[in-house]
């Protein structure tokens, strides 16, 4: 995914489609020739729709001084257009203003939260500011509506090092950052947590907390053979490890594996006879059995 706005989505979000009404300008715009709309729209934009089209058609040249200018012109226009406002977000971050930027998108995303193209801009302001801890749910956002997007996995994996590489050189313990972990994972954000603890788990390969949150959570991300290791390590180290042992009857049952899942749930009833996770555990494992035996 190219945090530059495909043409595509610029489309969509900043030119709606009209194929009745396209003047001259939108048709050169919708074929790629920017330069063309450029020269048309130029010296005849005078309303905030032909001010956007104009604004984008430099952006995709590389004018960005030249495309900001277009969309602050628009907004003296209609200063509560939010596709003129989103725009100038995009060109202030190419032209170096973070700041300026950031305060764009936010404006545009508490109009229109769900607005993708916004979120990705802000994820890449705050990623390229190096402030990792607020872009991680960012990126853990887009990756829970695009979780095969190699790009954005690759940037909430380099938000985790970078956040947690500074946290290590401050003196920050690895129990804090399973902490924060945890605190991610409550919050829907499990795929920043994950990966939290794998980084946790690079510095102390034994950490209890980091283990339990990789067995927890990884099977949902394609590491079961991992996440099982993790707990079966815990249980050989404490038998009676009760998250550890819930944790495991989770991953049988996901993966179809009742008969061992029930194992596991029997060891933590009998560790903590009534446990009521234990219990739903039983239940949902019987009932995956009965089915099975129809």
């Amino acid at each position: 995914m190219q945090y530059a706005l495909s043409l595509a989505c610029l489309l969509l979000a900043a030119v709606p489609h009209r194929m009745a009404t396209l003047d001259s300008a939108e048709v050169y715009y919708a074929s790629g020739d920017y330069a063309a709309v450029v020269l048309l729209d130029g010296p005849a934009a005078t309303k905030p729709r032909a001010k956007l089209l104009l604004g984008w058609s430099q952006y995709q040249l590389g004018r960005m001084p030249a495309a900001a200018a277009s969309f602050e012109a628009g907004l003296a226009l209609a200063p509560e257009n939010v596709d003129l406002i989103n725009g100038r977000a995009f060109a202030l971050y190419r032209l170096g203003r973070a700041v300026e930027s950031e305060a764009e998108f936010h404006r545009v995303l508490e109009r229109n939260p769900g607005r993708e193209e916004s979120v990705q801009g802000l994820a890449q302001v705050l990623y390229t500011s190096r402030r990792f801890a607020e872009c991680l749910p960012v990126f853990d956002r887009l990756l829970r509506a695009h979780p095969k997007d190699a790009e954005l996995e690759h940037h909430l994996v380099k938000s985790v090092d970078g956040m947690l590489t500074a946290w290590n050189e401050a003196g920050n313990t690895a129990a804090a950052m399973v902490a924060e972990g945890w605190r991610l994972a409550a919050a829907g954000n499990r795929r920043s947590a994950l990966e939290i603890f794998r980084w946790v788990l690079t510095l102390d390969p034994f950490h209890p907390g980091a283990r339990l949150g990789l067995g927890t959570l990884g099977p949902a991300f394609g590491r079961e053979a991992e996440a099982r290791r993790c707990l079966e390590e815990l249980l050989r180290e404490n038998p009676n490890d009760c998250e550890a042992l819930a944790a495991l009857a989770r991953l049988h049952l996901d993966a179809g594996r009742a008969t061992e899942a029930e194992t596991q749930i029997d060891r933590l009833l009998a560790a903590k006879p009534g446990d009521a996770r234990g219990l739903s555990l039983r239940n949902e494992a019987q009932a995956r059995l009965e089915s099975k035996a129809r």
